[in-house]
């Protein structure tokens, strides 16, 4: 069946990319220079060679005019088809969650279909005089996959549906404008603002809320963060001693955060609560297909039951009796609750470095005990905070031709933020929630394209290892991960490696990237192979493992996806249009 969807939305792909290529070809000829030979010759040879090649040469539509101006237009189309490696195993993804908000999904049948997303992304680029202005669309669709069948998306007639909708998306992305004049630079607009360096670690990464609910975030940081409206000033400074190539960058994030897609999950908590839950993460419903395994043991009245025998304690032992609905309290569209921060930065000789403040609220939900006694429900909240944090890289210089032949990168970030809410299991705390300074640190040491003739005569080597130490500056033994019982250690570790090459100028790049996280001896490793054909950059096929292995299925750092293994094959078409 898998393999039948991908052949057929291959077929179907190369159909479209074949029609439009034979219908452009001679107005591509038209826009050539006529004394180029090669050029000519090749938009002359036949639609099929277009289509080998990805189309014809230079944009599809032709160059742009003059009265269209400085405006271009280019994307690309990508199917993703993925496997479970053992789709049994999702049957271990079941169950109550908060001592029984909502009733369990089982899954009766599962197939070995994990993902078979169509995606298309279109860029469409205008700049005049000081202005620039940029706007992302998206177009995903999604068929229904066999395990999530039993989900419904929400309880009410008019949201009631299958989960599959879920996943699919019509929407404008990114929408910006930018206006620049002499040191003034000035951002508006639904946008991205990274300020951290790290590649699957989020640190001094504060700004932007990600998705997660199609993929591993782990995987991919870059493809899960979403875009927030902000007021993105930024205005360069004079060099001032040794501080060269100054400035300071400021963002105000409102309150307002429209979002209308990935909204329905099967407990109806989005309902009516658009305009806010934009600024928040898009996690998977429980029982999806990028859900985590269910921990379950949420009250003390569950731990007689055969899946609490094997020594799980409580998650909320705060409460007595049973538990009501679930409320959900997203930050509400007001002044108090809008973000903002700002950002110095700087290049001290060869060291590039910055220092932030970030004013928020937590973008993954804690949750509180609330209510009366035998009256008591789950409340999920986003607290508020302010973070202090600094980044920093540099070139490490070693002596004589080890500098030359290992051209090392230093990294580093550290994030302190003054009120971090953590579950706890002290019965004094009858919210079941402390709070405690906490801070985020990373240490990265960067090889940056050394020569490795051993390896490749066509291409570089690139490795990188990243240590990432959470630690909470107020530390109990009490302190537990978010719905569960397990121990929240006062130092939390984890370690990436990630290894990269290329071979015959960039036809084939092979990629290992790892992460290991000491709880339960977690390990997450996906191997990744790009190939790009010499003829065409427009065509790619990316093929990749991800693996999830360790010793705690339960464990918030990789093992709670531990069974969720698969192998992913993604083709991708970059076009230009305009």
């Amino acid at each position: 069946m898998v393999r039948f969807c991908w052949l057929k939305a291959f077929i179907n792909l190369i159909y479209v990319l074949a029609t439009l290529a034979f219908a452009v070809t001679p107005s591509a000829a038209q826009n050539l220079p006529s004394g180029d030979q090669n050029a000519n010759q090749g938009a002359n040879s036949g639609w099929w060679e277009d289509v080998v090649r990805g189309g014809p040469v230079g944009p599809i539509l032709g160059s742009h005019s003059s009265e269209l101006g400085d405006f271009h237009i280019t994307g690309f189309m990508q199917n993703q088809t993925g496997m479970w490696v053992n789709s049994s195993n999702l049957r271990e993804f079941t169950g109550k969650q908060n001592g029984g908000t909502f009733p369990a999904h089982r899954t009766t049948h599962s197939n070995s279909l994990a993902t078979e997303r169509n995606w298309t992304s279109v860029d469409a680029n205008y700049n005049i005089g000081p202005n620039s202005f940029f706007l992302r669309w998206y177009g995903v669709y999604e068929p229904s996959y066999a395990n999530e069948n039993a989900l419904r998306n929400g309880t009410s007639p008019h949201t009631h549906g299958p989960l599959s909708d879920f996943y699919n998306q019509w929407t404008v992305r990114d929408a910006w404008w930018r206006f620049k004049e002499g040191p003034f630079t000035l951002f508006t607009g639904r946008q991205i603002v990274t300020w951290g360096e790290s590649i699957s670690f989020r640190v001094a990464d504060v700004i932007n809320p990600t998705d997660t609910s199609y993929a591993f975030g782990f995987a991919n940081l870059e493809q899960s963060r979403v875009p927030l409206w902000m007021v993105h000033p930024i205005i360069e400074l004079p060099a001032f001693g040794p501080f060269l190539s100054n400035d300071i960058e400021g963002i105000f994030v409102p309150g307002v955060q429209p979002l209308y897609t990935q909204t329905q999950y099967p407990d109806d908590r989005n309902h009516d609560r658009n305009n806010v839950l934009g600024a928040v993460n898009i996690t998977a419903s429980a029982g999806a297909r990028f859900a985590g395994r269910p921990y379950p043991c949420a009250l003390p009245v569950q731990l007689t039951t055969s899946a609490c025998a094997n020594g799980l304690r409580a998650a909320f032992p705060q409460v007595v009796g049973g538990l009501g609905a679930t409320h959900w309290y997203y930050p509400p569209a007001t002044w108090n609750n809008a973000e903002e921060g700002l950002r110095l930065h700087t290049y001290v000789i060869n060291t590039e470095l910055s220092a932030f403040y970030w004013h928020a609220h937590q973008l993954s939900p804690t949750p509180f005990v609330s209510g009366n006694p035998r009256h008591q429900f789950i409340s999920n909240r986003f607290p508020h905070y302010d973070d202090l944090g600094i980044s920093g890289n540099s070139p490490l210089y070693l002596p004589g031709k080890i500098g030359q032949l290992l051209p090392f990168v230093v990294r580093g970030e550290g994030v302190w933020q003054d009120s971090t809410p953590i579950n706890t299991t002290d019965l004094r705390e009858h919210s079941a929630v402390d709070f405690s300074s906490t801070l985020n640190t990373l240490l990265a040491l960067d090889l940056s394209s050394a020569y490795a003739p051993w390896l490749t005569k066509t291409g570089t080597l690139t490795a990188r290892l990243e240590w990432n130490n959470f630690t909470i500056l107020s530390p109990s033994k009490t302190m537990v991960y978010s719905g569960t019982a397990l121990h929240r250690y006062h130092n939390d570790e984890n370690f990436l490696l990630n290894l990269g090459t290329t071979f015959q100028y960039n036809e084939f790049a092979p990629t290992l990237t790892g992460i290991y996280n000491p709880d339960g001896s977690t390990f997450e490793v996906f191997p990744d192979l790009l190939l790009s054909p010499h003829w065409t950059n427009k065509y790619t096929l990316d093929l990749k493992y991800i693996g999830i292995f360790g010793k705690n299925k339960y464990g918030q750092q990789g093992g709670v996806f531990k069974g969720k293994s698969m192998f992913v094959m993604t083709f991708q078409y970059n076009f230009n249009l305009l």
